[in-house]
C-alpha cells in the first residue's frame, strides 16, 4: 500500500499562510452556507418558491458534502497533491453559475447538489485534514489562527452579498461570487499546498502494525461527541430570533442580545492562542459545559440571555477548533485525514435534518419546550464529552500512545 508522508511536518506556517487560507474560507463559507441568509427572500419572491423548499436545498447540500466527505478525506490523505482544495472553488462556482441560471426548482437543486461536493472538499474538515498533513506540528496553532480569521465570515460574507444584491440582482450576484471563486481560490491553495514528498512503501509493515487502530469506544464516542454538538448549534443559532421573542423579548432588545453570539465566538479562540496549557481534551469538556450553560441561562429567564448568549458562543467557538485538534491529539497524524473526513459525515448529515426537525419543535412546542429538548442534547453532549476525556485518560495510561486510525476503519 502506498501512502503519502507528511514531509511539511516540521514547516511553521507563515502569516500569509493563516491569513490566505482564513480569507480563502471566507470566501468559501460565503459563496455557499452563508449565501442564501442574503439571497433566499428575492429568489422566493422571483421564482414563488417556499421558505422550506429554498432552505431544503442548502440541507440536501449539507447532507450530500457528508456524504462525500469520507472519501475527499481518504484522497487528501493518498494524494500527492491537494487536489481537494485546490479546485474546491472551480466546483463551487460551477454549483452557483448553475444557481443562477434556474429557471425550475430541479435545477436549483443541481445547484445546491454541486455546492453541497465542494463543501465537503473544501470547508473546514478538509482544510483540518489538509493542515495535519502538511503542517502536522503547528496544527493546533494554525486551525486557531484560521478559524479567528474566517470568523468574520458571516459578516463580510452578509455585507459583499448584501452590496451585490441591491446593485445586480440575485443571479447577477451568484455570476460575480462564482467568477471571484473560480479566480480566486484555485491560485490561493495552489500557492499555500505545495506537493508533499515522494510516497512511501508501507508494504513490508507487519501485520502488527497493519491490525492497529483506534479505540473503537473512543472512536465511537468522537462520532456522538461532533454530531451532538452539531445538532446543538445548529438547532440553537438558527433558531435563536424565535427563542428570544417567544420569552417576550422585542425584536429589537433580541437582535442587540444576538450581537455577543458572534464576538464571544471569535473572542474564545483568541484567548486559545494564549492558553497553551489547555489541552484539546480539556477544551473538549469546557466548550460542552459552557454550551450546556448558556442554553440552563437562556432558560432561566431574561435577564440572563445576554450571558447565556455568550456563553454558549465560547463554548461553540472552542468547538469549532477541537473537532480539528481533538482527533490529531487522540490518534495522531499519520491518517489524519482519513479520520477526520470520517467523523465528519455523521455530523454534517444531521446537521442537515436538524433545520427541518428543530422549526417543526418550534412550532408544535414553543420557545421553552424547544429549549428543554436542547438542554438534553446539551446534557448528553456533556456527558459524552466527560466520557470522552475519562476513556482517553484510561487508554493512554494502559496502552501509550494511543494508535493511529488505519481506513480501513
Amino acid at each position: 500500500m502506498k501512502t503519502i508522508s507528511l514531509s511539511l511536518k516540521e514547516t511553521t506556517p507563515s502569516l500569509f499562510t493563516n491569513l490566505g487560507l482564513g480569507a480563502g474560507q471566507i470566501l468559501l463559507w460565503g459563496g455557499s452556507y452563508f449565501i442564501l441568509s442574503v439571497l433566499s427572500k428575492p429568489i422566493m419572491v422571483e421564482t414563488g418558491w417556499t421558505y422550506q423548499m429554498v432552505y431544503g436545498a442548502l440541507s440536501f447540500s449539507l447532507a450530500i458534502s457528508g456524504l462525500v466527505l469520507p472519501a475527499v478525506g481518504r484522497m487528501i490523505q493518498s494524494l500527492q497533491r491537494n487536489h481537494m482544495l485546490r479546485y474546491t472553488g472551480l466546483v463551487m462556482a460551477g454549483g452557483l453559475t448553475i444557481m443562477g441560471l434556474s429557471k425550475n426548482y430541479p435545477m436549483f437543486l443541481l445547484a445546491w447538489a454541486i455546492a453541497g461536493i465542494a463543501m465537503g472538499m473544501g470547508l473546514y474538515d478538509a482544510l483540518f485534514a489538509s493542515i495535519g498533513k502538511y503542517f502536522g506540528k503547528s496544527t493546533r496553532n494554525m486551525i486557531v489562527k484560521v478559524t479567528l480569521i474566517s470568523s468574520l465570515a458571516p459578516t463580510i460574507s452578509w455585507l459583499i452579498t448584501s452590496y451585490l444584491l441591491g446593485h445586480f440582482g440575485w443571479r447577477d450576484t451568484c455570476f460575480i461570487y462564482a467568477a471571484a471563486l473560480a479566480l480566486g481560490i484555485l491560485p490561493l491553495h495552489f500557492s499555500l499546498f505545495p506537493p508533499t514528498a515522494a510516497a512511501i512503501d508501507e508494504s513490508n509493515k507487519t501485520p502488527q502494525e497493519d491490525a492497529a487502530g483506534p479505540e473503537p469506544k473512543l472512536f465511537l464516542l468522537l462520532i456522538s461527541s461532533f454530531t451532538l454538538g452539531a445538532v446543538l448549534t445548529t438547532g440553537i443559532i438558527l433558531n435563536l430570533i424565535d427563542i428570544l421573542t417567544g420569552k417576550d423579548i422585542t425584536m429589537a432588545a433580541s437582535l442587540a442580545i444576538i450581537s455577543f453570539l458572534g464576538p464571544s465566538q471569535a473572542g474564545v479562540r483568541l484567548l486559545e492562542l494564549v492558553m497553551p496549557s489547555a489541552t484539546p481534551l480539556k477544551m473538549s469538556v469546557i466548550s460542552a459545559l459552557a454550551m450546556l450553560a448558556g442554553v440552563i441561562l437562556l432558560m432561566a429567564g431574561n435577564s440572563l440571555a445576554i450571558p447565556g448568549v455568550i456563553l454558549f458562543g465560547m463554548g461553540n467557538g472552542m468547538r469549532s477548533v477541537v473537532r480539528g485538534t481533538l482527533p490529531l491529539s487522540l490518534f495522531g497524524e499519520k491518517s489524519y485525514a482519513v479520520l477526520i473526513g470520517k467523523l465528519g459525515r455523521w455530523p454534517l448529515i444531521a446537521q442537515a435534518v436538524t433545520p427541518v426537525v428543530a422549526g417543526v419543535i418550534m412550532q408544535k412546542l414553543g420557545s421553552m419546550h424547544f429549549l428543554g429538548v436542547f438542554l438534553a442534547i446539551a446534557l448528553a453532549n456533556a456527558l459524552v464529552s466527560m466520557a470522552i476525556y475519562g476513556a482517553a485518560k484510561k487508554i493512554k495510561e494502559n496502552n501509550p500512545p494511543l494508535q493511529q486510525i488505519k481506513q480501513k476503519i
